[in-house]
């Protein structure tokens, strides 16, 4: 066997986990400057394109990467290296070929999509610069999936470290290349403040880049031994069984995420011609629109984070009770995850929502602070949900049952297709964001049943002691009390940061303070408060 793994699986998984998280941390850094250099009203430009990115990358490369992983994976551990070599080049091959085909459709239709987007009441300007986003935005649907066949070889050899820290300096680069690029634009060679969200979306092909070449360079060695390994062995199977095997490990997670795309779909392709069809003035669509698919959206991925990486690292134990057909242990460990997920999820989204408009101000400062604030706290309840509905998700599909969580993936979206127009027509912007909390709240609510109908998990308890958890964490805002007295400073932004840091932290210290008396802390995490701060002195 070859010894070029040489990573444990406990090491690999922080080193990964550890670099997802940097991502998403450097990720929402970056929306801070861009705000100030691009300004509100240009942001709604950002989230459609970035949207649409999103959507075109999943088409081009959603599943193959993994694909890629498990079958490099699978003949490593036969010691098959040829086939190993010939499902990087066939899988590197097939999404380099996609996207640029994406790539190349979307620059042909770029102008019309971007009509369509924007509809009737946009100006000839505002459809000019979305179809040269549009136009900017095709480099990256040809790096990205490319660099995802990179990244999926390198999982499939268990080696993390490069697949982490590919992530962290892919938005690395993206962030400084948005600043750097940005600042010059804008206010060294005084260009519009629209060529800074130019420079956001260019940025997204500069990450990718560097990144391809990091990881081209730091696997010489790996590549250098595997190619060593493949000179002496067997002739590798035929080229059209391995494409098979790609797209039939490929599809379902292919399918899956496509469905999972079509609430956004909905947002970014009806909200801004629907809206102001009916009325809405187009000025104050694209603000509203900019700031919660962009601001608010940043500010709720903090909890989905946090809630997210604890709650997966539960999931394991799932599998081996299952197998083990241990169901009432399965009960216990399916509450057991939902207590520790809803013991973080719900005081951060209360403190979101109460402290909102602090928290906006220290992201965005005081322009449109009232409107921002307003859409974060209704926006902190989809959080909520989708972080929610995201754990169940992942658990359902642990459990086996991905057929049902494309059923639930299906009526998900077909809600939310319905509800959006009238919802949107009643309540503009605040409607789009009712849709999707409708949306979620069916997800959910199906995968609830699933998991009492097929595992008779009971929940009765799982309801009392979130009830208790609530009152805990109403409580912790008690420190809002003193807001009254003593108010935010919304003239400086890091004189407002530091009192939020204490109003914040002292509602931390509340709300730790009442579950550990409630007996919370021990329930969850096996031991008290006490035990924890003797075993950190002790340290």
């Amino acid at each position: 066997m070859a010894k070029v793994v040489k990573q444990s699986l406990i090491t690999g998984a922080l080193a990964s986990t550890f670099g997802i998280f940097l991502s998403k941390l450097l990720g929402l850094l970056y929306v801070v400057p861009l705000n100030e250099l691009a300004g509100d009203g240009n942001m709604a430009f950002y989230s459609i394109t970035y949207t649409y990115y999103d959507i075109l990358l999943r088409i081009s490369s959603a599943g193959i990467p993994f694909a890629i992983a498990a079958l490099v994976a699978k003949y490593y551990s036969r010691n098959d290296f040829k086939t190993l070599l010939l499902v990087k080049k066939i899988g590197t091959s097939f999404l380099l070929v996609s996207g640029f085909v994406i790539a190349l459709l979307f620059v042909l239709f770029a102008s019309p999509i971007a009509s369509m987007v924007l509809g009737s009441q946009a100006t000839s300007e505002d459809i000019e610069i979305l179809h040269n986003l549009f136009l900017i935005l095709s480099l990256s649907l040809v790096l990205v999936p490319l660099l995802s066949a990179i990244r999926g070889y390198y999982q499939g050899l268990k080696m993390l470290n490069q697949y982490a820290a590919s992530q962290a300096l892919e938005q690395l680069v993206r962030v400084v290349a948005i600043v750097v690029l940005g600042y010059i634009c804008v206010k060294i060679l005084s260009l519009d403040n629209v060529y800074a969200i130019y420079m956001a979306i260019l940025a997204a092909a500069l990450g990718a880049l560097i990144s391809i070449v990091y990881l081209i360079f730091s696997g010489r060695k790996i590549d250098k031994e595997i190619n060593s390994l493949a000179a002496n062995a067997p002739d590798p199977r035929a080229g059209k069984e391995i494409f098979r095997e790609l797209l039939g490990l490929g599809l379902p997670y292919f399918f899956v995420t496509l469905i999972g795309l079509v609430p956004n779909f909905i947002d970014s392709t009806f909200f801004i011609d629907f809206s102001t069809s009916v009325g809405y003035n187009y000025d104050e669509v694209m603000l509203s629109y900019g700031i919660i698919k962009v601001n608010c959206s940043k500010l709720a991925s903090i909890p989905m984070v946090l809630a997210t990486g604890f709650g997966a690292g539960l999931v394991p134990y799932l599998t081996e009770s299952l197998e083990k057909k241990d169901f009432k242990l399965l009960n216990h460990q399916i509450n057991e995850i939902f207590n520790t997920v809803l013991f973080i999820l719900i005081p951060i989204i209360l403190w979101m929502i109460v402290y909102a408009q602090a928290v906006y101000f220290v992201m965005y400062g005081n322009e449109n602070i009232e409107l921002g604030s307003y859409l974060l706290k209704i926006y902190m309840i989809v959080a909520l949900i989708d972080t929610f509905g995201l754990i169940c998700s992942s658990m359902a599909i642990t459990l086996n049952q991905r057929r049902k969580m494309i059923f639930v993936a299906i009526f998900s979206s077909f809600v939310k297709l319905v509800t959006f127009f009238i919802a949107v027509y009643l309540w503009g912007a605040l409607g789009l964001i009712i849709s999707s909390i409708l949306s979620g709240l069916s997800a959910i609510t199906l995968d609830i049943y699933i998991f009492y109908q097929n595992f008779k998990v009971d929940f009765s308890l799982l309801v009392r002691r979130v009830l208790m958890m609530l009152i805990c964490a109403l409580i912790s805002c008690l420190p809002l009390l003193l807001t009254f007295v003593f108010g935010f400073n919304y003239d400086n932004r890091l004189l407002c940061l530091i009192i939020l840091c204490i109003y914040g932290l002292s509602s931390l210290a509340i709300y730790v303070l009442l579950c550990d008396y409630l007996g919370f802390f021990k329930l969850l995490f096996k031991k008290d408060l006490r035990q924890y701060l003797r075993a950190v002195l002790k340290r």
